[in-house]
């Protein structure tokens, strides 16, 4: 693999890593957040079941 193609495929993997990272750092914002909201409705987050993917 040529040089020029070695650096296009890192700077791919980069951005790809920062991409994944962000939506790591939001899904796991989104769940602190809602076991917030879980204790000020007065509810214990972890007796709150967790919603089943699929369909």
């Amino acid at each position: 693999m040529d040089h020029d193609k070695e650096h296009e495929l890192d700077q791919l993997m980069d951005r790809a890593s920062t991409s994944i990272l962000k939506s790591l750092d939001a899904t796991v914002d989104v769940k602190q957040r809602l076991r917030e909201l879980f204790r000020q409705a007065g509810v214990d987050p972890d007796l709150v079941p967790a919603p089943r993917r699929g369909r």
